[in-house]
């Protein structure tokens, strides 16, 4: 774990887009006031209206202006409000209906559910006894004012799950999941509990799993790995409730949430966090280059000093020099520039991609329409014939088989395309769309 700067729009102070607790009215319905400098653009007014709902300012089953209504009123075109409002309702946060008009969700009342603590009352936070055992050893601990002989460090390490799981807790992963955090979690000890993923996420039922009560959940929402399908609002309020209710942590990897190519980043499952349950990491390997090895993590107050002892016993801190480099190169504005660049190279990769599997949609193969991240996965109801597809190609094509943990009938392919050049990526979709069609006879 490195750098804890955190460049994600989405986990800005809600309350930053507004300029005071006012509202003002227009022609008898509420509108958020935003806050920006000059120019109006569509994540300002997007930010503001989440903002008001979250923080209940726009009351669940309110109605929103129109379109029309409303890009008057904030002195924008009505299509910069069509595709807010798109967002809005894709997110959960809004729903629309012909003939009715634009409401705020009911769903979002259950985020302001209050703690059911009574006031003064200190919030508990339990790590495991394996990591209160660690962090109480700060021996190797940096001092605030070096003193001789008080510091040492060790070799570089991955986030340190040991603060949260002891040996034989129940953790429970997306399946498909991320490879590397189930290695993660297997060499920390923890009994590993698979929880299936559809098109709307992880489906965290604890009532399917009432018998494995999950210590810690581990989530990919903005961006499933590998689906790269979204975490539904429904969901992700599920989840959250589920947390506070069996005093769970959430581990929420937004590992390339820099990389949305339509309306602005979904929001983090850390932002809609009222209990503190939620421990948001995320990386500079995908936004930058795998070699400059900085991370991040966005953790509860109460887990710092803690995370903080275990992690010098580790290794220290990330090197100086590239943490300060990274640092004027955020506060120059290169890393928001290079941000905006790469949104359109990777997004027109990801277009170029769309297009040319387009023949395979006939044939029976379907993708999320979650248009993020450097990886595409095709899917297939004919396990067999995708796993002959793979092997009579001369492509590198992994197998979604291989993520997964429960067997099943379907399978797919994942299609990483980050780093391909323009030539690569139409002769390599050429290529898998002829091998496919030849094996489907």
């Amino acid at each position: 774990m490195g750098s804890v700067c955190l460049q994600d729009p989405i986990s800005i102070s809600r309350m930053d887009h507004l300029e005071d607790p006012l509202m003002r009215r227009s022609r008898g319905v509420l509108l958020p006031p935003v806050r920006a400098a000059g120019r109006l653009r569509r994540g300002d007014v997007y930010r503001a209206i989440r903002a008001a709902v979250l923080d209940g300012v726009l009351s669940p089953g309110e109605r929103l202006p129109s379109t029309r209504q409303a890009g008057a009123d904030y002195g924008v075109s009505r299509g910069m409000l069509e595709e807010v409002y798109a967002q809005l309702t894709e997110e959960g946060f809004i729903e629309r209906a012909v003939g009715r008009g634009t409401f705020v969700a009911p769903t979002v009342e259950r985020l302001s559910t209050p703690v059911n603590r009574k006031p003064g009352e200190p919030r508990v936070l339990r790590p495991s006894r394996r990591g209160q055992s660690a962090a109480a050893n700060a021996a190797c601990r940096e001092p605030a004012v070096p003193i001789p002989f008080n510091a040492g460090t060790a070799d570089t390490s991955e986030f340190p799950w040991m603060l949260l799981v002891d040996r034989g807790d129940a953790v429970w992963i997306e399946d498909p999941c991320y490879l590397g955090a189930r290695a993660a979690f297997a060499l920390a000890g923890a009994a590993i509990i698979p929880v299936p993923v559809d098109d709307k996420g992880i489906r965290a039922d604890p009532r399917a799993r009432r018998s494995s009560r999950a210590h810690l959940i581990y989530v990919t929402p903005s961006h499933q790995y590998p689906t790269g399908v979204a975490l539904s609002l429904e969901r992700r309020i599920a989840l959250l409730e589920l947390a506070v209710q069996n005093d769970s942590w959430v581990v929420e990897d937004d590992y390339d949430g820099e990389f949305r190519y339509e309306g602005q980043p979904l929001t983090a499952l850390h932002s809609l966090d009222s209990h503190a349950r939620v421990l948001y990491i995320g990386t500079l390997n995908k936004s930058m280059f795998v070699s400059l090895r900085l991370a991040y993590a966005v953790v509860p107050e109460e887990l710092l000093e803690p995370l903080a002892n275990i992690r010098t016993q580790l290794d220290g801190f990330t090197p100086a020099v590239q943490q300060m480099a990274m640092s004027v190169f955020m506060d120059e504005g290169h890393f928001s520039s290079h941000l905006r660049r790469m949104r359109a190279v990777y997004g027109a990769k990801r277009a170029a991609l769309v297009e040319g599997l387009a023949p395979l949609a006939a044939l029976g193969w379907t993708w999320s329409n979650n248009s993020a991240g450097m990886h595409l996965l095709v899917r297939h109801q004919r396990g067999d014939y995708v796993r002959a597809v793979a092997a009579a190609s001369s492509l590198d094509l992994a197998l979604l088989s291989t993520y997964r943990v429960a067997r099943t009938t379907d399978d797919g392919l994942f299609l990483r395309f980050g780093a391909l050049d323009r030539a690569s990526l139409r002769a390599g979709v050429t290529a898998l769309v002829a091998g496919a069609k030849k094996l489907s006879r």
